[in-house]
């Protein structure tokens, strides 16, 4: 009895660990260094890093830090030297001077609430290629995309040039079947594909040996309201990064994936060496 005791506490103690460790904020913009108090086996902080409630992070000298509260959808941002800790509601300055808050434009829209891309998860399943494959699909695979005729993108095989591609719908009907140059293809205009449908694309490639190689993908075409509401928020060229960094996070949420990397690709090259940017651009 004493043991199930013990074991109930031990339980008990591990939960409510684990339920204190749930992020409250999110990076969104960082310039210069930052690190995370207590951490001694990641310490750097970067933009999109996830900090959980009371954590503490200290800024060096010069050093500017933009994060956006998850639930509340506010923005804080802090200058360098300071020591600050992120409280559940808001943050704390314990050094340097006080956060500067604000409600950036995309959240004044009382619906929309940020995750953290780490934790959002989609729909539309991502298919897993095969170990070995040689035939890598970048896009759309495993999202959502705003344009009628999405730009499609694989990783080619080396000294092979043509491949064949094939779309069906969601019955399985085959709406084009056509051979390609290039790692490349965008649909004829006589394919037009219809909004919240699933679709599968399919490249394949046969090299000298004979062998062939194929990877297959689905998309979706959003709706129309979807696609409204995403030109509505959608943040202007000269607006703050920390803005367009939380806009393309709102994206990977909406699992607009293709979309978002536009952004991802624009912000890597404002923020060239934060290596998670530079992978979501990559993408």
């Amino acid at each position: 009895m004493q043991l199930l005791r013990l074991l109930v506490v031990a339980l008990g103690i591990g939960w409510c660990v684990g339920a204190q460790a749930q992020p409250v904020a999110m990076v969104t913009d960082l310039v210069g260094k930052a690190q995370l108090q207590g951490d001694a086996k990641n310490p750097n902080v970067s933009i999109l890093a996830e900090i959980d409630a009371d954590r503490q992070v200290r800024l060096d000298k010069g050093a500017k830090l933009v994060a956006i509260y998850l639930k509340s959808g506010y923005e804080y941002s802090f200058g360098g030297p300071a020591l600050v800790q992120f409280k559940s509601d808001a943050p704390v300055s314990l050094s340097g001077s006080a956060p500067q808050q604000r409600v950036p434009a995309l959240t004044k829209d009382s619906q929309i609430r940020i995750k953290p891309v780490g934790m959002v998860q989609g729909a539309l399943v991502m298919r897993s290629a095969p170990m070995g494959a040689r035939l890598k699909l970048l896009g759309p695979n495993g999202s959502k995309v705003l344009e009628m005729s999405p730009l499609f993108r694989w990783r080619g095989i080396e000294n092979v040039n043509s491949y064949q591609f094939e779309l069906t719908d969601d019955t399985g009907r085959t709406l084009l079947e056509t051979a390609v140059e290039g790692t490349t293809m965008k649909l004829p205009p006589q394919v037009v594909l219809k909004e919240g449908v699933s679709y599968t694309w399919e490249i394949s490639a046969r090299i000298a040996d004979g062998r062939k190689y194929s990877s297959a993908g689905d998309f979706a075409v959003v709706a129309a309201d979807l696609r409204a509401r995403v030109e509505l928020l959608r943040p202007k060229k000269d607006s703050p990064l920390s803005e367009r960094v939380a806009f393309a996070a709102w994206l990977e949420q909406m699992e607009l994936k293709e979309e978002a990397r536009k952004y991802w690709k624009d912000i890597a090259a404002e923020r060239p060496d934060d290596a998670r940017i530079k992978e979501l651009a990559a993408q």
